[in-house]
């Protein structure tokens, strides 16, 4: 087996500064999107419960639907009240 040469590595360069406001909005719109997905599962969760064990398909298939619907709506509703 035939030793492998080790290189220099090369010189090290000055890091470019963190974008600490990109950072920040980038880490508050993952959290928004968070929140909002497990609301919607939390809606989905509900609908599920009644449309399976608690016999009341129709209210079920409203809530299923609304676990689709609502987190965008409030998202968007949340986002213009910010404005």
């Amino acid at each position: 087996m035939a030793a492998s040469k080790h290189e220099p590595l090369p010189p090290l360069r000055e890091e470019s500064p963190m974008d600490y406001a990109q950072h920040e909005a980038t880490y508050s719109g993952f959290v928004t999107v968070t929140k909002y997905t497990l609301m919607g599962v939390a809606i989905l969760m509900v609908g599920l419960y009644f449309a399976v064990i608690a016999g009341q398909p129709v209210l079920g298939l409203v809530l299923v639907l609304a676990s689709f619907v609502v987190p965008p709506v409030v998202g968007v509703l949340s986002e213009i009240s910010k404005k």
